[in-house]
């Protein structure tokens, strides 16, 4: 029988659980937080653009960062996970993986995946469902699945 893993996640905050299927019960395995996913904008010092000068005279002006510091926070967190992920697959803890994540990080998370990681992916949800009490989760993992990813 196949051990199957878990992942409900968002930028804020991922937890990990696994899939009895004997039993056809979750528990949760580790919890983990990204703290600078919920600070405010202000308190990370990104209030203010960055500055440079003019390329003629001795104006300055603001400049746009090529990246949100938000989506910055959210992938170097996804690469987090994923690496989590990845160190399971390869000690053989699960062979499967269901991932549960609103959309965009989601998103995240597929880019970050190595290929090998991506290939235990059987199964996404869209949903944030982060907070879910743990029978939700049960009742999500354990219905019957029709479709693709």
């Amino acid at each position: 029988m196949s051990k199957t893993w878990i992942l409900a996640a968002n930028r804020t905050r991922a937890r990990l659980f696994e899939l009895d299927e004997r039993e056809r019960s979750v528990c949760e395995i580790e919890n983990f937080v990204n703290p600078e996913g919920r600070a405010p904008a202000g308190s990370r010092g990104e209030n203010r653009p960055p500055r440079t000068f003019d390329s003629m005279g001795a104006g300055r002006h603001a400049i746009e960062p090529h990246t949100e510091p938000v989506l910055k926070f959210a992938e170097r967190f996804a690469r987090r996970i994923s690496s989590v992920l990845e160190d399971g697959r390869t000690q053989h803890k699960f062979q499967q993986i269901m991932l549960i994540a609103p959309p965009r990080f989601l998103g995240h998370l597929r880019n970050c995946m190595p290929s090998n990681l991506r290939s235990c992916v059987v199964r996404e949800v869209d949903k944030d469902m982060t907070r879910a009490r743990i029978e939700a989760i049960q009742t999500l993992a354990t219905e019957p699945f029709q479709g693709a990813k």
